[in-house]
């Protein structure tokens, strides 16, 4: 098989029809997601550091950043240790619509 350098590659892919649109959708969408200890990291606060705020173990914040489904309240728990509020916001594609969700008596605001 043939080799090819990443530019030649890059090349290719950008020539083809609808390249340039979706190649920036998916641009913006990488940048809309970020996972956790990258979120944790741009705060400057380390896993032991957050451990303490929220009195758990390192071991827990470890888990946590690292898991693949967690639950509502301790993301929240997390995010106001960092200084930040959890917003959840429903999507619906199909009508271009958002929709802010609110979870509990005590999250409306």
């Amino acid at each position: 098989m043939a080799r090819k350098n990443f530019s030649e590659l890059r090349k290719q892919v950008e020539a083809r029809p609808g390249a340039a649109k979706r190649l920036a959708a998916k641009r913006a969408e990488t940048l809309e997601e970020i996972r956790l200890y990258e979120l944790r990291h741009r705060e400057a606060v380390s896993q032991v550091e957050l451990a303490g705020r929220l009195e758990v173990t390192q071991g827990a914040i470890s888990k946590l950043e690292h898991s693949e489904d967690v639950r509502v309240s301790t993301l929240r728990q997390y995010l106001e240790a960092l200084g930040a509020r959890l917003e959840l916001v429903a999507v619906f594609d199909d009508e271009d619509r958002r929709v802010p969700i609110h979870l509990g008596k005590d999250t409306a605001a």
